[in-house]
């Protein structure tokens, strides 16, 4: 395995450990302040202060004009973001941070091999396999497994 293709898969594990913590804290946040909507707001007006930032320092002024071309459609992705957190940041509280992320996690795999089987949402085309199946397969099972105690 390449050092690159190394680094990025432990990107990737270090975006998963984050996923794991961040929005447990915001339901907790949620939860102190009675407050799930609150706290969503709250979530996204940081993260905007954090990743604005960071595209004004890069200066990235071609991306602008890049995005005037972009279908309208892409913004749903905000939409849905909003509505992810926001109901997680309500649903922890109430079945917890496991149980949610088991459910979650699961149909996200399901969801996203389906999407990338047919090349929807222009993603790349990724066909299911046995193998794949059988992950997933895996993956509902243990949800079940979790949610059941």
């Amino acid at each position: 395995m390449s050092t690159q293709l190394l680094l990025l898969y432990g990107l990737a594990v270090m975006i998963g450990i984050m996923g794991g913590v961040h929005v447990p804290i915001n339901g907790a946040l949620g939860d102190r302040i009675q407050s799930p909507l609150l706290a969503t707001v709250l979530f996204y007006a940081i993260g905007l202060t954090v990743i604005g930032s960071a595209f004004l320092l890069a200066g990235n002024r071609a991306a602008l004009m890049a995005l005037k071309e972009a279908p309208r459609w892409y913004f749903l992705a905000g939409a849905i973001s909003a509505v992810v957190v926001g109901s997680s940041t309500f649903l922890i509280p109430r079945i917890g941070a496991v149980n949610l992320f088991a459910i979650v996690i699961a149909l996200q795999m399901v969801s996203r091999m389906v999407i990338s089987h047919y090349g929807w949402l222009e993603s790349p085309v990724a066909p299911i396999s046995a193998f794949k199946i059988l992950g997933a397969l895996m993956l509902l099972a243990g949800a079940v497994l979790v949610v059941r105690n």
